[in-house]
């Protein structure tokens, strides 16, 4: 049903309010959800803004880059083209202050009404109700993908795309031990997967997907890139997936795909097993993200197709993992040959002291005596896998395009399982399960706003100034006075912040009181 307004008098004053009928599956009757509109002048709503007392400061230069993003990658007119004006501002705002300050729904209203971004921004609706009924609505409607259509629309992005399958829960230890492939068919039932689309031509986040089961991420990219609906498609798939049939149906389908894999994975460890002392040459050295490396392709046979791939020797990690893992073995030996009066036998004490080291050590009896050594063989297999990581591809990729691109993938999956699961903190308490998706998609967006600014800290080239942290710091000074005419405090500008704030479009226009 449409929403209609309701008049309404109140000491012989008349209020305007929009009223909009929804259907609650949960109890199975119709419900109204009430937006106030403001007093009843000539027919016209006028709401009275909550002004503040003069000489009022609000929190300013912290938030700039992020309405940069907003306002230079038209994201509020994305979301107009699927939601309503003060839905998309209330959007808008949640993913932001998930990037800045996350807060519970309770407590949003304050901090609006701490920053300019309400002046920046307005319309945004954090009534409690209102706001799980949008979340909701995103949930329900195919609100992210219209969104990305549209995003990608208004900022000409280009139509090549790597899709980034994201696993966004922990996988047993069982299902990683030695690469064995293993699937837990009902856990992938329970999760959402997430797809996102990233354009490598223009280096940003292009798109967001969420879906109810996670190998229909991976089944899905593929028959979309095959069709020819993601034109110059790659996708990037998590290396729990390589399941040897979704290997096959890569291979056969002819997709362009990039993955990382185990060391210990089966078809690839016998490649880094046998890594020869010939590649370890000085001439042979190449320097990844400035850190100097080995890189060795290599190929499997998947059947009758030989599928290349590239292992990454890094020196300076390969050393200080040998360094933790001489230490830790030599730290559960001190621990076995100091304990005394122990209660159980020898092989119960060594299982409990060394635990997932077990491997690594072997009882020798001797006239009724024991001694712990160390597994020679078993220690140099640890020794060789150190420091190495590997991907496999099929595509025209270069060595730095694979590592480069399953490294990204990496990040995405860490920061939208940290956005996610903060969200789901603050929101505890209330019915995720229908919201599920809503969530994500916030999480998505305050994701996309911090690596458009990432981006944009790469193009000031201020080497003070390299992570998104250090930008925030820079400007956290900044602030607004309210008043008839407002004004930026501190009146002078550093050198730096000068420069930063002309990077990000200078300070907005400021709206008098």
């Amino acid at each position: 049903m449409k929403p209609f307004v309701r008049t309404k008098v109140i000491k012989g004053k008349e209020y305007l309010y929009e009223v909009t009928p929804y259907y609650d599956p949960e109890t199975g009757k119709w419900r109204q959800k009430t937006k106030y509109l403001g007093k009843n002048i000539d027919g016209e709503p006028v709401k009275k803004e909550r002004g503040g007392k003069s000489g009022q400061i609000y929190d300013f230069g912290e938030y700039l880059p992020a309405y940069w993003a907003v306002k230079e990658y038209k994201i509020l007119e994305s979301l107009l083209s699927i939601c309503s004006p003060d839905e998309a501002s209330s959007v808008v705002l949640l993913a932001i202050n998930r990037l800045y300050y996350p807060s519970p729904p309770a407590n949003l209203n304050t901090w609006l009404e701490s920053t300019y971004l309400s002046k920046l921004i307005p319309e945004a609706d954090f009534d409690e109700e209102n706001l799980m009924l949008l979340l909701q609505k995103i949930s329900d409607r195919p609100v992210a993908e219209l969104f990305s259509q549209m995003f990608s629309s208004v900022n000409d992005l280009s139509d090549q795309r790597v899709l980034f399958t994201l696993r966004l829960h922990d996988i047993p230890e069982l299902m990683r031990e030695k690469g064995s492939g293993l699937y837990c068919e009902e856990m992938l039932e329970r999760e959402l997967g997430v797809r996102i689309q990233y354009d490598p031509i223009k280096k940003t986040l292009a798109g967001f997907e969420a879906f109810q089961v996670q190998r229909a991420v991976i089944e899905d990219s593929i028959d979309r890139v095959c069709y020819g609906n993601i034109p110059g498609g790659v996708i990037v798939p998590h290396w729990d997936y390589l399941s040897p049939s979704l290997m096959m149906r890569l291979i056969h389908a002819s997709c362009q795909f990039i993955t990382r894999t185990d060391a210990s994975y089966g078809p690839v460890a016998s490649h880094v097993l046998t890594w020869g002392e010939q590649m370890d040459h000085p001439a042979n050295i190449r320097y990844y993200h400035g850190e100097a490396c080995y890189i060795r392709p290599f190929s499997v046979k998947f059947g009758k197709i030989s599928v290349p791939g590239y292992i990454l020797h890094d020196i300076k990690k390969e050393q200080a993992d040998r360094l933790a893992f001489h230490k830790n073995l030599q730290g559960v030996r001190d621990l076995i040959q100091e304990t005394r009066d122990y209660p159980g036998t020898i092989q119960e004490l060594v299982n409990e002291a060394s635990g997932p080291f077990r491997r690594f050590f072997v009882i020798v009896e001797n006239n009724g005596s024991y001694q712990i050594r160390i597994d020679q063989d078993e220690m140099n297999l640890a020794l060789k896998k150190l420091g190495r990581s590997c991907v496999l591809y099929q595509g025209n990729f270069t060595w730095e395009d694979c590592f480069t691109l399953v490294d990204l993938r990496g990040e995405f999956e860490k920061e939208m399982s940290q956005f996610i699961s903060e969200l789901e903190r603050d929101f505890k308490g209330y019915r995720l399960e229908r919201i599920r998706k809503g969530v994500f998609f916030i999480c998505f967006l305050a994701m996309l706003i911090k690596y458009l600014i990432l981006n944009r800290i790469q193009k000031i080239q201020t080497p003070e100034i390299s992570t998104f942290e250090s930008l925030i710091t820079e400007l956290r000074p900044i602030h607004i006075v309210k008043s008839y005419q407002p004004s930026v405090s501190p009146a002078r500008l550093s050198r730096r912040q000068k420069s930063i704030v002309s990077f990000l479009g200078g300070i907005p226009p400021m709206k008098g009181d």
